[in-house]
């Protein structure tokens, strides 16, 4: 308190005469700081017109306190006082100069400035920043950068829609955008996991503020339930006590605020009949009237409480009101609450930071899982992509893999298999077209052979037959020299014979026909040739069911293979042939004993052309094998130097 006095006197020098003394005391009132929230309202709104002008919401989180020199807190704008430990009171009681310290206080850690003089201790803080109002400022930052990329996209279109300009970035994004699978995906997952996100936050942020207002609200109830308590009870009291007070009068009010910790306000009717705040409704800076919506919900409606909004000028706050008897009269009690209207606007605020937080780190994490999902989507396809180039450019032998088990891993299978395929089509249709080529070789010298072929034979056998004529001058000599002729004239023939046979294009006439008759009728006529030097062993017997083949083609093919393992045995050997009925094939093995062949021979054996016999033409197996391939079958050939070889067909079952 400060205290200041004058006396009053009449006169001059030693006739001067006191008339009186004015004495003032001054108690600082600290509820006017203007970088802290007053208690009431009223403050808050008269502390806005005029002056300079305040930064930012006034007091939201700084707070004084002011302590004695016996460190009792004479002060203090918060709940409670900073806890002053006796380290901490002897670095202040050392020195004058101010200074800042970490103080711990309830469950968090503020920064506070301590100064002091002879009068007392100041101390302003403001609380320490945890790691979540760090993520909290984080996630306003990555919003409002995101907020302000999007203005800028609208702002360009805008502008060059306006200009009438060729849009180039929006439209450059949309491009990329619909020209990536994969971006699509993201996006989707990101907007998927956005309006969910978003819409849950504001249904969790409604019914907390909701709440946390229901709660408030009754709260001011009871403190107007309380101030009614209190006037009703008093009454009484004051009447039969020895001061006599006029019931409901300002006094009382200022008494019962005390009491209640709250101003309190008492209309009778519409006009105001007493006040713990004469002074500001005397002047005028207060409307005396009621306030219309306490007014409509206690006198009209009869309710028994009323908590609402009220403003004094620009400043919202709440309001609780209650009907009361006043000197025996019904009057209406109010209380104003500014600091349950901050104290909501506060929890809102913080519950608004946490929802904000929790929203963003969920579509962050929406948009992570998002990412992951794409590129477990996407990568497929642009491996799929890569894959389709290399096949486009001639390379069948890419193949994908993956390690999902879904769709994608039966498209990536289709997508193997027709690489397969392609593979497999392409060997083909080389092989065609090298037929192709080599039968038309065949052709033309299977015909430029026969024609000299015929008149060498007839000159030769002329000049054999003058030569007998004239009683064979020339002798054995003549006689050797033309047999030379016929049979290379024969080997010729048989050759151009096999070139026709492959330049043909023979066209296969299926029909059921009983193998053992078949083979038989193969391989009989060779017994009487080749006995003594050659066995053959037929065990293709019935009952075997009947194949569907071309019997003329599967006949010539035998034929070349008997002829082949005749040739692979220039000494003693044997040939044997089985058969075995299998599920829709009958399988013939036709098996010698000759010399065999390696691996890189039988890698060729099916070429034309390519021959192990220094006098063959190397069309017989091709040959056969094009005759078993037309009747619906298919040949393959073991063998193994030394070990002999084995031929086996497959040959399709009758229907």
């Amino acid at each position: 308190m400060l205290h200041s006095e004058r006396a009053i006197c009449e006169g001059t020098g030693a006739s001067a005469r006191v008339l009186g003394s004015i004495v003032l005391h001054i108690v600082p009132d600290y509820q006017t700081l203007p970088f802290i929230t007053s208690q009431s309202p009223y403050f808050e709104v008269f502390r806005t017109q005029g002056g300079a002008p305040q930064e930012g919401t006034t007091g939201s989180e700084v707070e004084i306190a002011i302590y004695g020199w016996g460190l009792t807190p004479i002060y203090t704008s918060g709940r409670a006082a900073w806890p002053v430990t006796e380290q901490l009171f002897t670095r202040i009681y050392g020195s004058r100069e101010p200074f800042w310290t970490d103080l711990e206080r309830g469950n968090g850690r503020w920064h506070v400035y301590f100064s002091n003089d002879r009068n007392g201790i100041y101390a302003l803080g403001y609380p320490a920043l945890t790691v979540f109002d760090r993520f909290v400022h984080l996630a306003e930052l990555t919003t409002l950068a995101a907020l302000t990329y999007v203005l800028v996209l609208v702002a360009t279109a805008v502008f060059t829609r306006v200009a009438r300009e060729r849009p180039r970035v929006g439209r450059a994004l949309l491009r990329e955008i619909r020209a990536s699978f994969y971006r699509k995906l993201f996006l989707a997952f990101v907007l998927a996991s956005i309006i969910p996100v978003l819409t849950l936050a504001f249904v969790i942020r409604a019914y907390f503020a909701g709440l946390l207002r229901a709660n408030v609200e009754a709260e001011a109830a009871r403190s107007a339930s309380v101030a009614q308590r209190v006037i009703e009870e008093s009454e009484p009291l004051q009447r039969s006590g020895a001061e006599q007070l006029r019931p409901a009068s300002d006094d009382v009010m200022i008494w019962i605020s005390q009491v209640i910790d709250q101003d309190v306000n008492v209309f009778r009717g519409p006009e105001l009949l007493a006040t713990s705040e004469c002074d500001l409704f005397a002047s005028g800076l207060l409307p005396t009237r009621t306030p219309a919506d306490a007014y409509r919900a206690i006198a009209l409606q009869r309710l028994p409480s009323f908590v609402g909004e009220d403003r004094i000028g620009t400043l919202p706050y709440m309001i609780a009101a209650a009907p009361v008897r006043a000197g025996g009269r019904d009057a209406i009690l109010t209380v104003p609450l500014a600091n349950q209207q901050r104290e909501i606007e506060e929890e809102v605020d913080e519950i608004d930071r946490g929802v904000h937080l929790a929203a963003l780190f969920f579509i962050l994490l929406g948009a992570a899982i998002g990412l992951s999902m794409a590129e477990r989507i996407a990568d497929p396809v642009s491996r799929l992509t890569r894959a389709t180039r290399r096949i486009a450019s001639g390379d069948f032998d890419a193949r994908i893999a993956v390690r999902s088990a879904d769709e994608l891993r039966r498209l990536v299978d289709a997508f193997n298999s027709m690489a397969a395929e392609l593979k497999a089509q392409r060997t083909q249709l080389e092989r065609t077209h090298r037929l192709e080529a080599w039968a038309e070789m065949a052709r033309q010298v299977a015909h430029e052979i026969k024609n000299p072929l015929t008149p060498i034979q007839l000159s030769a056998e002329h000049l054999r037959r003058v030569h007998a004529d004239r009683g064979e001058p020339l002798g054995p000599v003549l006689e050797g020299c033309v047999d030379a002729i016929l049979g290379q004239v024969r080997l010729l023939r048989q050759i151009s014979s096999e070139f026709s046979n492959f330049a043909s294009s023979p066209i296969a006439r299926p029909a059921p026909v009983q193998l053992p008759e078949l083979v038989a009728e193969v391989v009989e006529p060779y017994r009487t040739g080749l006995a003594g030097r050659v066995e053959i062993h037929n065990e293709v017997a019935a009952p075997l069911p009947a194949v569907f083949v071309d019997r003329a083609l599967i006949g010539r093919a035998l034929a070349n293979i008997v002829e082949n393992a005749l040739h692979a045995m220039p000494g003693h050997g044997s040939i044997a042939l089985t058969a075995v009925a299998e599920p829709e094939v009958v399988v013939l093995r036709v098996r010698d004993t000759g010399v065999g062949m390696d691996e890189e021979a039988l890698g060729r054996v099916f070429e034309p052309y390519f021959s192990t016999k220094a006098t063959g033409t190397g069309l017989g197996l091709p040959i056969a094998r094009r005759n078993v391939e037309l009747s619906g079958g298919a040949i393959d050939v073991e063998s193994a130097r030394g070990q002999g070889t084995t031929v086996v067909l497959r040959l399709p079952v009758a229907g």
